[in-house]
């Protein structure tokens, strides 16, 4: 018996041996002459050239404007007392400031008790203008805040709102200044700080506003089924963006090639979506696509595979992947299958392009072949931001140019995607694995009744989890040896058990709207348990809290029997046998 997430597709061969390196550079040779800021001159010429190539190709195309939040930093500085002016990069979603004067503060690596002795001062912290650190810097009472890398200086953006802010989630809006500034640089303002109180005066000029920005979407239908696969990146990057993203952009359209000559034999559909808003929005184009597309998506979409950076120089390690867990199988068969490396699938962060959690579809991919393991400042940042360390020094900067990418990776991972695509179009049986999602929300779980102790009883959803598990044993059997007349039935219930288990383990609660751009844990609403052992039992914030927890048990328990409900109906398909 076969797995489905071990399913080949007899095309993988024959189509991996077209893809072309030269046509792979000649995309990113295009694409990356030009500076793609979102809404920009630039950006729209490689939206033009896009198109181009997917209507030659055949792929219907629909490309249309939308009213993003756009934010592009323009500059920053510092001026010290005796006239030393220090450069330095501001940020999207920093706000401008013509001449903030005031007292500097080390905060080191900005950890809460040190963050307090920022109040009414410029915090100096080391390390990525990440949004989690900005926005604890600015609760904290910071007035501005410098950042210190080491030897380049990385464009961020400091806002911790995913996609267009809503009346609820405004007021996040970042409300402080920030820059950032070379390391040695800072290592010069902590010797002057070593001497007594410094005062600098910053300087950063951001625009930051309403803008219309392209989308696209290309499409090839599907033969048998009226599902699809949605295979996205963004177009956006900062200046020239070779590898983030002008690469992935290369290997989408060159997948896109490839299945749109052999369209006959797709049984699924494929949409090609490519964003902007990205690097300037937060993720903008594929938050509204989420918002405008959510009936279908959560009706239709089998799975997302995202692309970004592609194609790196020395990208040579396979060995870390993201995927949710019921992706988790396929994502390590698949890479495992083209590039004979063993990988490791982990639980996504919240970030790159994820925007369909709440619609219940799979992922998997974000960023795909990293650099071997590395021990810099930004592999470390890297791997708390994003769970892989493997990025290059040139990620978001003025570097990532055409020299920076590798031929032969590039059409290795571009092989990656086209296999990954086909199996998800072609499989008799979606290659979906949800007994992994039941294991991690269980070993979750019992780390959570561990920290609450005798505080608060988790078991009514340890015991929902544990009876979930049991029964998608069942129906991993069942699947493997399914005969053709009950495929369908099974993929629709494949279908609706990830609506439920992705938004209950990658979403807070609200299927509808997006999570911040900050760590989601697993069972979101159940981590107060964690926090129960340090409240004292007789006070409001003891009793808030479980009153709280009361309501997430309900939540975890409704949609673990509800997905419970669902493999029960598909053990007891009558067309099994």
């Amino acid at each position: 018996m076969t797995a489905p997430w071990e399913y080949r597709d007899p095309l993988e061969s024959v189509l991996a041996a077209q893809v072309s390196s030269a046509t792979l550079m000649e995309h990113v040779r295009t694409i990356g002459a030009w500076e793609r800021e979102s809404g920009s001159p630039g950006e729209a010429q490689a939206f033009d050239y896009i198109e181009r190539a997917l209507k030659s190709y055949g792929v219907e195309v629909e490309r249309r404007e939308i009213e993003a939040f756009i934010s592009l930093p323009l500059e920053a500085r510092l001026t010290l007392a005796d006239g030393t002016v220090v450069e330095g990069l501001t940020h999207s979603f920093s706000t401008s400031v013509e001449a903030l004067e005031a007292e500097v503060v080390d905060v080191g690596d900005a950890r809460p008790d040190d963050l307090r002795r920022a109040q009414g001062k410029i915090a100096l912290i080391r390390g990525l203008a990440s949004p989690g650190r900005a926005w604890a810097a600015q609760q904290a009472g910071a007035l501005g805040q410098i950042h210190v890398l080491m030897d380049h200086l990385h464009n961020m953006i400091v806002t911790t709102i995913w996609g267009t802010p809503s009346p609820e989630s405004a007021a996040r809006i970042p409300a402080t200044p920030c820059l950032s500034i070379l390391g040695a640089d800072g290592e010069r303002l902590r010797a002057r700080l070593a001497h007594g109180p410094l005062r600098v005066r910053m300087t950063t000029r951001v625009r930051t506003g309403w803008m219309p920005i392209p989308h696209l979407v290309g499409e090839l239908k599907g033969r048998h089924e009226d599902r699809f696969l949605l295979v996205s990146g963004h177009v956006d990057s900062w200046h020239h963006g070779a590898m983030d993203n002008g690469t992935a952009n290369a290997t989408m359209l060159e997948v896109a090639r490839l299945l749109a000559g052999r369209r006959d034999a797709l049984r699924r559909g494929v949409r090609f979506a490519f964003w902007s808003g990205h690097s300037h929005g937060r993720y903008a184009g594929s938050a509204w696509y989420a918002d405008h597309a959510w009936r279908d998506l959560h009706a239709r979409c089998v799975a997302h595979l995202n692309v970004d950076s592609t194609g790196a120089r020395g990208a040579t390690d396979y060995s870390v992947l993201h995927a949710t867990e019921d992706a988790a199988a396929f994502a390590e068969s698949v890479v495992a299958d083209v590039t004979g490396q063993r990988s490791r699938a982990r639980r996504f962060s919240r970030a790159g392009d994820q925007s369909f959690w709440g619609c219940g579809v799979p992922s998997a991919f974000m960023s795909l072949s990293g650099l071997p393991k590395q021990d810099t400042e930004l592999s470390r940042a890297m791997e708390r931001l994003v769970g892989s360390a493997g990025f290059p020094w040139w990620w978001h900067t003025r570097d990532d140019t055409v020299d920076k990418i590798d031929a032969d990776v590039l059409v290795l991972d571009t092989r990656v995607y086209l296999a990954s695509a086909l199996r998800w179009l072609n499989a008799p049986v979606l290659p979906l694995d949800h007994t992994r999602a039941a294991q991690a929300l269980i070993a979750e779980l019992e780390a959570l009744q561990a920290a609450a102790g005798a505080r608060f009883d988790l078991s009514p959803v340890l015991e929902a989890a544990r009876a979930l598990g049991e029964r998608l044993q069942r129906v991993s059997a069942l699947v493997a040896s399914a005969p053709d007349g009950a495929r369908e039935a099974i993929n629709r219930g494949l279908m609706r058990l990830s609506r439920v288990l992705v938004p209950l383990a990658y979403t807070t609660g609200d299927r509808f709207t997006h999570d911040l751009a900050l760590p989601i844990p697993p069972l979101a609403g159940l981590q107060r348990a964690r926090e129960l052992a340090a409240l004292d039992p007789h006070g409001d914030a003891y009793k808030f809290a479980v009153a709280a927890l009361v309501r997430e048990r309900n939540r975890a328990v409704h949609a673990l029997d509800s997905a419970a409900s669902i493999a029960d109906e598909l053990s007891s398909q009558k067309d099994w046998r």
